[in-house]
């Protein structure tokens, strides 16, 4: 069963590596470079994630085997789509760099994550759990489907990583 808990500082190490490894298994997978070393996510990212108790780890026979980053309140790069749970921002919460370890794949952990994330918006009340997935990266599009999330809405957002880009926004009921 996956352990999921809140990084600290003397996690950075292993979590560079992790998403070192899911980088290269997603560009091999999609051919997107939408996650790039040294691009998105970064060091930066993870350093301010683990300052703020966002990041959370899934650990897996005492190995680090995934990770995300969970934050309060809706993206605001959104805009204002059509979300079916009417809540407050302070009442939602986005799942961002979800990602599993190459050497733990196929063994549901991503789903377990999710999980973990909904059990979490539960505890602390939120209402909805948002995200945004690049319109070709397919494999993230069936895993968030199989999960319970709904497509909301295609968006063209930039980010840094992708530039311009369209992303499907999912929203889920906690």
């Amino acid at each position: 069963m996956l352990k999921v808990r809140q990084a600290v500082p003397a996690d950075m190490a292993a979590v560079l590596a992790l998403y070192d490894g899911v980088i290269d298994l997603f560009q091999a997978q999609t051919g997107n470079l939408g996650w790039r070393r040294g691009v998105y996510p970064t060091q930066a990212d993870f350093h301010r994630a683990i300052q703020a108790g966002t990041l959370y780890l899934g650990e897996l026979e005492g190995q680090l085997a995934a990770g995300m980053i969970l934050t309060q309140g809706t993206d605001k790069t959104y805009g204002e789509p059509p979300w079916r749970v009417d809540a407050p921002d302070e009442k939602t919460a986005v799942i961002h760099t979800l990602g599993v370890s190459p050497a733990f794949s196929g063994r549901g952990l991503a789903l377990q994550m999710i999980e973990g994330a909904a059990a979490l918006a539960r505890e602390r009340g939120w209402k909805a759990l948002r995200l945004d997935v690049l319109e070709d990266n397919v494999p993230a599009q069936r895993l968030y489907q199989r999960a319970g999330f709904v497509y909301i809405e295609t968006k063209q957002i930039w980010y840094e990583s992708t530039g311009l880009a369209n992303f499907l926004l999912y929203e889920y009921a906690v």
